[in-house]
């Protein structure tokens, strides 16, 4: 998966790239389409590719809410005896 969103990175700034180069060229359609569908692929292909990827490993037990898990320093402020730092 990592060399998967490493290729299309790669593929995405080479298409940037050749886009700008077009349009410097006075090829000024086909450069804003290639820009342009390389803008999309990286906000629909590349972004979703990235999230799944990094996110797949982390742990997700830290970032769910468990009502019935007790939180000692909540529940400290609330009795006043810790303030907040």
């Amino acid at each position: 998966m990592k060399y998967i969103v490493r290729i299309l990175v790669i593929a995405e700034v080479i298409g940037l790239i050749t886009g700008s180069y077009l349009i410097n060229n006075n090829q000024e359609i086909l450069g804003n389409k290639i820009i342009g569908f390389s803008a999309l692929g990286l906000a629909f292909v590349v972004m979703p590719v990235f999230i799944i990827y990094r996110f797949s490993k982390s742990d997700k037990s830290k970032s769910i809410f468990s009502p019935t898990e007790k939180n000692e320093e909540l529940e400290d402020l609330i009795k006043g005896d810790k303030t907040i730092d």
